[in-house]
């Protein structure tokens, strides 16, 4: 009897932290999202000059791998509405990846979130987004 009252209110206490839409954080981020997070420290140069969103990942991915010896997943949210082909403009020497996304994206109304989600095929992938996320999804009630 002990064993299911312990079993029903673990149960419901997952029920409502899936309710309530808690936002991950860096204490409960998985051990890809976590990886993920050490490479957006990694400094990069870039000089963009009307490069296309899908240009633009593609250098970045390449500096990330011939630094780091890790390959960073990166895709684009284009059910949300972004377009692989928005151009940006854009110049930085040796900045934090965290950074340069945080300046490049904000430009043009983008973001970028981690995905951290255990089973997830995208768990770890950095997503461009829509609006102003950085690094977490936005607070479902944060307008």
């Amino acid at each position: 009897m002990h064993r299911l009252v312990v079993t029903v209110t673990l149960f419901a206490v997952c029920l409502v932290s899936l309710a309530n839409g808690t936002t991950a954080t860096e204490e409960n981020d998985t051990p890809k999202a976590a990886a993920t997070r050490k490479l957006l420290k990694i400094k990069v140069s870039v000089d963009y000059k009307d490069t296309t969103l899908s240009d633009i990942i593609d250098d970045i991915k390449e500096q990330i791998r011939d630094k780091s010896k890790k390959v960073l997943g990166i895709r684009v949210d284009n059910k949300g509405g972004v377009s692989n082909n928005t151009k940006f403009t854009y110049k930085a020497d040796d900045k934090p990846l965290e950074e340069v996304l945080d300046e490049m994206l904000k430009k043009n109304d983008l973001g970028y979130i981690i995905v951290s989600q255990r089973g997830n095929a995208y768990d770890g992938t950095l997503l461009i987004v829509k609006g102003n996320a950085r690094g977490y999804p936005p607070k479902k009630d944060a307008k």
